[in-house]
């Protein structure tokens, strides 16, 4: 039986959260690698991307990033994540555990990941909760500022990895720009209210399925047509 159903999730609101350690990294990184104090709290994260939330902080200072900047950036960033987990509060959303080990087990199913983190910040927070092994394929935040682009490389990666089209694809998130960037790329947009945006917020973006959580695993196979 070959993969026919790609899933792919986002990380941040949607499988776990670290309480605001990101966004104290990203500070500090701006700090270490700028010079730029800033405790950056008027900067919405949920649903933006590294790459594009660094190039509007460069901008807002009279200049654009350039790829010196944006090495010197990143590479400072996963150090200061890493550096801010021991104070750091961890928690992993209802069900997902058990969805990612029930879909990781069934061949019918590929997951992947389309996040804005970069590609080393998303590894090590998925590490963090023993997530990580599930996921065989990814597209991240450094490889493009744009969600919807994002979205296509994963897409572009999955398919390169199956060499085939799938007959189902799903994109689960907890923002609009996650609704936003399933659309682009065809998928069926599951949105979950485990992040900072309501119920009512969700529903008005317009996808498909709107959950309170993932917690009902039954109820997930079933959206996912993956009943036995």
């Amino acid at each position: 039986m070959h993969e026919s159903v790609l899933v792919l999730f986002d990380i941040d609101g949607t499988l776990l959260d670290v309480h605001g350690a990101g966004r104290r990294a990203f500070a500090r990184s701006l700090e270490q690698c700028f010079g730029w104090k800033d405790d950056l709290k008027s900067i919405r994260f949920a649903g933006a991307t590294d790459l594009d939330l660094l190039h509007r902080l460069i901008r807002e200072r009279g200049r654009e990033a350039t790829p010196e900047d944006e090495r010197a950036f990143f590479g400072q960033l996963i150090r200061e994540l890493e550096a801010a987990m021991p104070v750091a509060r961890l928690v992993i959303h209802p069900g997902v555990k058990p969805l990612l080990e029930k879909l990781g087990g069934d061949p019918r199913c590929l997951l992947g990941l389309v996040t804005g983190n970069i590609e080393t910040c998303a590894w090590f927070k998925l590490r963090l909760f023993d997530l990580h092994g599930h996921f065989l394929l990814g597209a991240f935040g450094h490889e493009h500022g744009d969600r919807n682009e994002i979205a296509r490389l994963a897409l572009r990666r999955a398919e390169a990895r199956t060499g085939r089209a799938f007959e189902k694809i799903f994109l689960i998130g907890d923002t609009p720009n996650d609704v936003r960037a399933a659309k682009t790329i065809g998928a069926k947009a599951v949105a979950v209210a485990t992040g900072s945006f309501t119920r009512d917020e969700l529903i008005a973006t317009g996808a498909d399925h709107v959950l309170d959580d993932l917690g009902d695993l039954a109820a997930m196979m079933r959206l996912l047509g993956l009943n036995p």
